[in-house]
């Protein structure tokens, strides 16, 4: 498969909603359009991008081309599967869709997987696929379905997956489906201070756009802009060749609502990264991200904390990365715990001189 066919479009802003006031709708459709004349094949959106309209573009967008791409949609663990999905088929305007996923296994979870697997029985869904599951889940999803993907969140900054979710679609063939590849726009390099998103933005409410942690990535991504510059790439083009070079993703999934951000974005020449490039990049990024050791005083005082509280503090040696802290915490089945969890905790813990690091 080629770079530009790994570099799928990911269609949540396309819908219009969660991003700020929205593109207008003919350049939206346009994106569309032109990601597929620059040699995209793969096309991800859900019934709740929007409120549809995501899908009903892309039917529109896509339909003189249907044979020639995939599309992916998305059924929640609520409600009827069999109406959400052909309520899709209808916007898609299609008699089919090469991948449905489930798209959060929450509640009832696995009987919408059993649905699935009828639907795609009758034709309605040529594979079976699985958003936002920790590896436990995707175990179990992979008994009751012929489960063909993963989809989850990943890139340079955010690697949870490295630890359990990645090594095991790989070791079960399963493909992966990286979104969320630009950390939702900081990785365009184009944000020099904490940004004030409109109301209706989903990211007013993400952790790295604000404080210590937006300083963080902040610094890392000026430390990358050489790099880049020596390659003659954007920011963007950077850190999206780092996920082409990650072993197991197989297609990542890159999000825009106009011609212009098609053209930043999903250049059809991207290609992975060097190994030594590679081991620039992650050397700048572990650089920014120094990890803390408990003080005496923290240990003692969580010893009458909760136990998911005491869990993270035990860890905190100055050594263990916070994405292999979370990944060992759902390995015990409980609520599943990410580094960004580890990481606002230990901000907080960090504001009441109850951790050191290496760089103080």
């Amino acid at each position: 498969m080629g770079a530009s066919a790994r570099l799928g479009f990911g269609a949540w802003a396309v819908g219009g909603r969660g991003w700020g006031a929205p593109a207008d709708e003919a350049d939206r459709v346009a994106a569309v359009r032109l990601a597929l004349e620059r040699g995209v094949t793969f096309f991800d959106t859900a019934p709740t991008y929007g409120d549809g309209v995501s899908e009903t573009i892309l039917g529109r967008a896509l339909k003189p081309a249907r044979e020639r791409v995939a599309i992916a949609t998305k059924v929640g663990p609520e409600g009827d599967p069999r109406v959400s999905l052909e309520a899709s088929l209808r916007r898609l305007q299609s008699e089919y869709v090469d991948l449905v996923q489930l798209h959060e296994p929450l509640g009832s979870w696995e009987r919408v997987l059993e649905a699935l697997h009828r639907l795609q029985e009758e034709g309605k869904a040529r594979a079976i696929g699985i958003c936002n599951a920790t590896h436990l889940q995707l175990r179990r999803a992979a008994e009751i379905a012929p489960l063909a993907s993963l989809q989850a969140p990943y890139n340079l900054f955010d690697r949870d997956v490295n630890e359990r979710e990645l090594p095991l679609c790989r070791e079960r063939g399963l493909a992966f489906l990286a979104y969320r590849p630009l950390a939702a726009g900081l990785l365009t390099g184009k944000f020099a201070a904490p940004p004030s998103f409109a109301a209706g933005d989903h990211r007013r409410r993400i952790y790295w756009f604000q404080g210590k942690e937006f300083e963080r990535r902040r610094v890392v991504i000026d430390r990358l802009r050489p790099v880049a510059a020596g390659l003659d790439l954007t920011v963007t083009r950077l850190a999206l060749s780092w996920l082409l070079a990650q072993p197991g993703v197989s297609v990542v999934l890159v999000g825009a609502t106009s011609p212009r951000q098609v053209e930043e974005s999903l250049a059809p020449d991207t290609q992975p990264l060097t190994p030594d490039t590679l081991h620039e990049v992650d050397a700048i990024v572990a650089g920014a991200f120094p990890r803390a050791r408990a003080t005496a005083q923290l240990n003692h005082l969580a010893a009458t904390w909760g136990a998911r509280e005491r869990f993270i503090v035990e860890r905190l040696d100055g050594t263990t990365p916070y994405e292999r802290i979370g990944a060992a915490w759902t390995d015990r089945g409980d609520s599943p715990l990410i580094a960004a969890q580890v990481k606002v905790f230990v901000d907080q813990l960090a504001e009441q001189e109850l951790v050191v690091t290496d760089d103080r």
